[in-house]
């Protein structure tokens, strides 16, 4: 499928655009503020090709695309409904139905709302300052020789380390002029960062419902030259303002690449601007609503809200700064360590802040590098899974482009929503060599120099790049090697992937001989004995519509209420599912086996009418090794509509702890327009499955 088609399919699963009331992208997702959630088909989305995940967070519904997104998004803003809706703002008074989420919830959500925008821009210009650091490594300009004659090695990116700052800027000025070309692109890498509080006011004010530019203008105010021309009167950092008749102190900071105080300048925005437009007349809102915004929240953002946001970014970076100084290991593997909880639920967003603060104010950070190890453990993981995935193409081809999008441009959602989340089992094959690797980055003292996705390219922004990609290595193959060894499915999965794949294959082999294997005797005899039923109308076959009877006597339930996630999802396909009253399974229509199991609880069937069919009795059964289970068949063999195919014990199940629930499933659902299923009561025979052809 290309873009536009997945991005219709995508429209129609959540339910049209009359169900959207804000829609935008990341990096990798869609991210969508539905109506309802009642209208959104997840399964339907699951299914599309393309789609890595489907995910419901903070009122949010999140398609996970992968590096498809932008193209996916700009071609379902050309749909009709959709061009309003790109990028909207998201009415503060409006409550969706179920999508209301806590107060903490819709904090990391704006912060990371207002971060998304400006990915592109600010790792764009960041790989710039990647590549002046790393060209200076090999002294492309690192040397020239001065007026005096002698010769003089510079950093670029760090300016001169001298303590008389009159003597470091005339010095800056002699490098200006050796180098003038590497000056104006070390300009264009550090334009995003310097300039962030203008643009994170602008996002988050949109974001808000604010007016963007209005969010913009208040922190473009306290960084122009009238405003920074304070510093040349502060005492101590500090301006007594005059202010009927009382003295109010003035924090003169440098908001040059602040985060916090336009994020938190916009909070107030919001609010104040409809209150505003609920006093003010209509005709008299574009003059006055921004007037009075301005003329109230830049005063209190430099008195107040400027000065806590600074303190803020500063506190939490001196207890993590403080904590490094006295053990980096420890900083670093926990850092490592708990990005892989953090990322699934966008707590990582703060974090980020925190770094791109450092890199502002010092010059460097400590945070990003040992992250590295965390995203490195995971290109390593499913690396190996792309390299075990023999049999599962699917898997193989998702894994492959994860680890390919993760090397070389540093993002981790499509590993970790295309496998990792899928697969829970290689949880501690990523946190392990994660842990180590990020404590071995923190303890060799590697620091940022540069805000980028930790990929293979951007290794140089990291210093030292030897020993930082010591730790990377260690991330890597480590995470590697553990899925190699121990593999990356539990029992339960690995049983229900070989059950599927067995019935696909099967159905395509074309070598097998017309004529079926005859039964063995005992099986031929049981089967003649069980067919008394065989007359009864198990199966009707329209040009429109297949319906098959119940395979098993029972109380037919909808798939969804199957106590298993791969069942109850529909991954394997849609059907419906039968609570046992009695204990013999029958083929419910003409076709032959196309597998068994060695352990006796399932079996796949290629109906005559081209339907594919697997019986599951029981959740995680195939952990009893075929106790209380007897196959009457054979794969290969042909069967009759109420041919017996197995019998069970129940008391054995339940005894052992599993549900009897039998899943019914059409493997190959996708040939088909839908597959419905039946609800209450079935006798063997009864009608179960309602199957509409394309």
């Amino acid at each position: 499928m290309n873009n536009s088609q997945i991005g219709e399919s995508i429209l129609e699963g959540l339910g049209g655009p009359e169900n959207i009331s804000h829609f935008t992208h990341c990096a990798t997702r869609l991210r969508v503020t539905p109506q309802s959630n009642a209208a959104i088909d997840k399964t339907k989305i699951e299914k599309i090709p393309g789609v890595l995940s489907i995910i419901e967070q903070s009122g949010q519904t999140q398609v996970v695309l992968g590096d498809k997104v932008e193209g996916v998004y700009n071609e379902m803003l050309k749909l009709p409904g959709m061009s309003n809706l790109g990028g909207g703002t998201v009415d503060a008074n409006t409550e969706h139905e179920g999508n209301k989420p806590g107060i903490l919830t819709r904090v990391f959500d704006v912060l990371s709302d207002s971060f998304r925008p400006l990915l592109w821009a600010l790792l764009g210009t960041s790989m710039i300052l990647t590549l002046i650091v790393f060209l200076q490594q090999f002294g492309f300009f690192g040397q020239y020789t001065d007026l005096t004659g002698q010769v003089v090695n510079i950093d670029i990116v760090n300016g001169p380390r001298l303590s008389d700052p009159e003597a470091a800027a005339a010095m800056l000025n002699e490098w200006r002029a050796a180098f003038p070309f590497w000056f104006i692109l070390l300009a264009a890498s550090l334009s995003v960062l310097q300039f962030m509080p203008i643009m994170i006011g602008a996002t988050a004010a949109k974001r808000l419902g604010a007016n963007m530019w209005v969010g913009a203008a208040i922190p473009a105010a306290l960084m122009t030259g009238t405003f920074q021309g304070f510093q040349d009167i502060a005492v101590d950092g500090v301006v007594q303002v005059p202010f009927f008749g009382l003295e109010i102190p003035l924090y003169v900071f440098n908001y040059t690449g602040q985060i916090f105080p336009p994020l938190f300048a916009a909070a107030l925005l919001a609010p104040l601007e409809r209150f505003l437009k609920k006093v003010i007349p209509t005709m008299l809102h574009m003059v006055f609503v921004p007037m009075i915004s301005v003329m109230i929240l830049v005063p209190l953002t430099a008195f107040v809200v400027g000065p806590i946001g600074i303190r803020f970014a500063l506190g939490i970076s001196d207890v993590i700064g403080n904590v490094n100084e006295v053990a980096p290991w420890l900083v670093g593997g926990l850092i490592a360590g708990l990005y892989l909880f953090m990322v699934p639920l966008g707590l990582h967003w703060p974090l980020n802040a925190v770094m791109i603060n450092n890199l502002q104010t010092m010059g460097t950070d400590f945070i990003q590098s040992p992250m590295g190890a965390y995203n490195f453990a995971v290109f390593g993981l499913v690396t190996g899974v792309a390299i075990r995935a023999k049999n599962n193409k699917e898997l193989r081809q998702t894994a492959t482009g994860a680890a390919a999008s993760g090397l070389l441009g540093g993002i981790s959602e499509p590993s970790l929503y295309g496998v990792v989340l899928r697969y829970k089992r290689v949880f501690p094959l990523i946190l392990v060599p994660a842990i180590i690797g990020g404590a071995t980055i923190s303890a060799l003292g590697v620091k940022s120099y540069a805000f980028a996705f930790t990929s293979l390219l951007s290794i140089p922004a990291m210093q030292p790049s030897a020993l930082y990609a010591i730790g990377l290595a260690i991330a890597f193959f480590g995470a590697m090697a553990g899925v190699l060894i121990f593999g990356y499915e539990s029992k339960t999965q690995r049983a229900e992937s070989d059950a599927a794949r067995t019935a696909a294959v099967s159905t395509t082999d074309t070598t097998e001989s017309a004529v079926a294997p005859a039964a063995t005797p005992a099986a031929a005899a049981t089967v003649g004995a069980a067919t008394s039923a065989a007359a009864a109308p198990w199966a009707s076959d329209s040009e429109t519509e297949i319906v098959l009877g119940a395979p098993l006597e029972g109380r037919a339930i909808p798939l969804s209420e199957v106590p298993d996630p791969i069942f109850a999802a529909a991954k394997l396909g849609k059907g419906a599912a039968i609570e046992p009253t009695g204990n013999t399974v029958v083929a419910p229509a003409a076709g032959k086996v196309t597998a068994t199991m060695s352990s006796g609880h399932a079996v796949g069937l290629k109906l005559d009418s081209g339907v594919e069919l697997l019986i599951h009795v029981g959740i995680d059964t195939v952990n009893l090794a075929g106790k209380g289970f007897d196959v009457k068949v054979e794969k290969g063999q042909q069967v009759a509509a109420g041919d017996v195919l197995l019998t069970f014990d129940p008391a054995i199940i339940t005894e052992a702890g599993y549900p009897l629930v039998t899943p019914v499933l059409v493997t190959n659902t996708v040939k088909f327009e839908d597959v419905t299923g039946e609800v209450g009561p079935v006798a063997l025979g009864d009608t179960l499955l309602k199957i509409t052809t394309k």
